[in-house]
């Protein structure tokens, strides 16, 4: 049927065809021998010198085997005629008109994305400018991509944005040299941003000088001529295919026999078509010389794997520029607001932007954001666990139109559950204590607290004035005449409040609703969601424990841009190491009667080598 032979400095494959008579079925005799111990790749030129020689010694083992090839080739036929005659005999009885070979309907490409890169028209690559080369190289944007790494983690070790009193009391011995280098705020700093520049810089620069080019490059679907095909290629096939013959005037069906039941051999040109569909099927994409009457092929496969990189180089700029955009003209700014409390949305944004002068006013995208706007905090609570622990604390906040206190959006939030709206983000930080309501002789009162800088603790203080619990009613007092006579009320949680009478002397503890009672404390009155007697007689009750909330408003107009890059980082990184191979299939100019079939591939090269070897077998038979 056909005879075939497959050159290369570590692999030989041959197969020789025989028209045994009187069997009108083709006799196939297969040799096959393979050493990989070493790699072809590093030897090619020299194993395409030697593609003469292997394949008279392939022909030489041929011959000398024909005895053995004869009988091998016996049993192959009377397989092949069975097989084919049970087709041929399906084929009529479904009443199908049988097609000569070469002149069946190829398949359609099934590789639509590659169908559609090939017709893309991309810039004309950029020649190295400057010395681009060593700058914008490979080498040089891994290093930057390390150092900029580095500053990231230094810049999360070290505590950002802080004043010149905490680095001199936390960093004594080297305060002088984080703030000389501006690694406070390292982020935003000239050093981090020329490095962020550069890197972008070298990734432009890489991308129109050296991806564009084999973008372009693997665009060009080029025919080889058979010399050419011997130089270029990793391997090289030849595929023998005698002239057309038939043995009787019938028409030819598709199993290459006549009506009257006689072989005819396929010719090179119909070989080619059948290899350009076999092709087609494992997801090649092809263009031939000439559609009407075809005698070279060639077909490529991974292009997304050559353009894949650029979508990495985007990638890496978007996430660039929008970690650029959120350095130059995002906002943080931290409020403290009581429970009941509102704040101006506008003016806190305002506070916390990174930038100032002009630049800022002219360019930030989120400048006036979210103005006439106030953040009400409806309530404020925190759950603690059975071992007195903090579990959680929640804030309910209320948008409000602050020109006509019109409910615009509410939500609840804790940690790691923020507030959006109106491209602010409100993220729960912090919390305090803002006041006590009590009762003193059975009259409200409201003692606001302080926070106590104390190591290791936070907790608040109150002071109520001794003529405030000794009146008869508070509200009549107009002026404190004893500032330093009073009571001390220490807080530090949302439970209960520790009570020290005038004498200094620990007094009690005065639980809110929601604490619990686990312990009480030896000759001390505790006394949870109930009165407590002091300074002879007099009732004082807590009420409620209002906490206040630490809100985070943030505001980052690069997020989007980050989240965009890091999407198409991750699937152009695994399409990148796609391998992107090659077919060449001709028709030899010197033996008219010969396939040739070449290829290469920049990964996996045995693998793709063993492929098509399984391709050009398939057709072959």
């Amino acid at each position: 049927m056909a005879a075939f032979s497959v050159v290369q400095p570590s692999v030989a494959v041959s197969m020789a065809s025989a028209r045994l008579s009187p069997s009108p079925v083709a006799r196939l005799a297969v040799s096959y021998s393979a050493d990989r111990s070493t790699p072809s790749r590093p030897v090619v030129a020299k194993g395409l010198k030697q593609v003469s020689s292997g394949h008279r010694h392939s022909r030489d083992a041929c011959a000398a085997g024909s005895v053995v090839a004869a009988s091998a080739g016996a049993c192959l036929a009377a397989a092949a005629w069975r097989r084919g005659s049970l087709r041929k005999a399906r084929t009529l009885r479904r009443g199908t008109v049988a097609v000569p070979p070469g002149e069946e309907q190829l398949p359609g490409p099934n590789n639509a994305v590659e169908e559609w890169l090939m017709t893309l028209d991309l810039p004309t690559p950029l020649k190295p400018v400057l010395g681009s080369t060593a700058w914008a190289g490979f080498a040089a944007a891994l290093a930057q991509m390390f150092v900029v790494a580095g500053l990231s983690a230094l810049g999360t070790f070290l505590e950002q944005e802080r004043p010149a009193e905490f680095y001199a009391k936390n960093y004594p011995d080297t305060s002088g040299l984080i703030l000389a280098l501006g690694l406070d705020h390292i982020y935003s700093s000239p050093v981090f941003l020329i490095l962020l520049a550069w890197l972008g810089l070298s990734l432009i620069t890489c991308t129109a000088t050296t991806q564009l080019p084999l973008a372009k490059k693997a665009q060009k679907l080029n025919f080889r001529s058979s010399a050419a095909m011997q130089r270029r290629g990793n391997f090289l096939m030849r595929m023998n295919c005698p002239a057309a013959a038939t043995v009787g005037t019938g028409a030819v069906d598709m199993f290459g026999l006549s009506s009257e039941g006689h072989y005819v051999d396929p010719t090179a040109k119909s070989r080619l078509q059948d290899l350009r569909a076999e092709l087609r099927r494992r997801g090649f994409i092809d263009r031939v010389d000439d559609e009407a009457n075809p005698t070279q092929v060639a077909a490529a496969r991974g292009l997304i794997g050559k353009f894949a990189p650029m979508i990495v180089h985007l990638a890496l700029l978007l996430c660039l520029v929008g970690n650029t955009v959120g350095l130059v003209f995002g906002v943080s700014s931290e409020v403290i607001i009581g429970d009941g409390g509102f704040a101006d949305v506008g003016k806190v944004l305002e506070a916390g932007r990174r930038s100032k002068g002009p630049l800022y006013d002219i360019l930030s995208p989120t400048k006036g954001l979210m103005d006439n706007l106030f953040v009400k905090v409806d309530d404020f609570r925190i759950d603690y666990r059975d071992d007195g622990e903090i579990d959680q604390y929640y804030s309910k906040l209320e948008v409000q139109d602050s020109r006509t206190k019109e409910k615009l959006y509410s939500d609840e939030i804790y940690v790691n559950k923020p507030l959006r709206f109106g491209g602010a983000t409100i993220y729960q930080a912090d919390w305090g204590i803002d006041r006590l309501q009590m009762y003193v002789n059975g009259f409200p009162i409201v003692v606001p607290c302080k926070p106590i800088k104390e190591e290791g603790q936070r907790s608040w203080g109150a002071f109520l004035p001794l003529e405030l619990i000794t009146a008869k009613d508070p509200s009549t007092v107009k002026k404190i005449t004893r500032p330093s006579e009073g009571i001390v009320l220490i807080v530090s949680n949302m439970r209960n409040v520790q009570v020290y009478g005038s004498d200094k002397n620990f007094a009690g503890v005065l639980g809110s609703a929601a604490g619990k009672v686990e312990t009480k404390v030896e000759g001390a009155p505790i006394q949870f969601s109930d009165e407590i007697i002091i300074e002879g007689g007099q009732k004082l009750r807590l009420d409620k424990i209002v906490g206040s909330t630490g809100l985070i408003v943030k505001n980052d107009p690069g997020v989007p841009l980050v989240y965009l890059g890091y999407a198409l980082l991750m699937p152009a990184t695994l399409l990148s190491v796609l391998p992107f191979g090659q077919v060449w299939a001709a028709v030899n100019k010197d033996d008219p009667n010969q396939l040739l079939v070449s290829g290469r591939v920049n990964r996996n090269q045995l693998g793709f080598e063993d492929e098509m070897q399984s391709a050009v077998l398939a057709v072959a038979k």
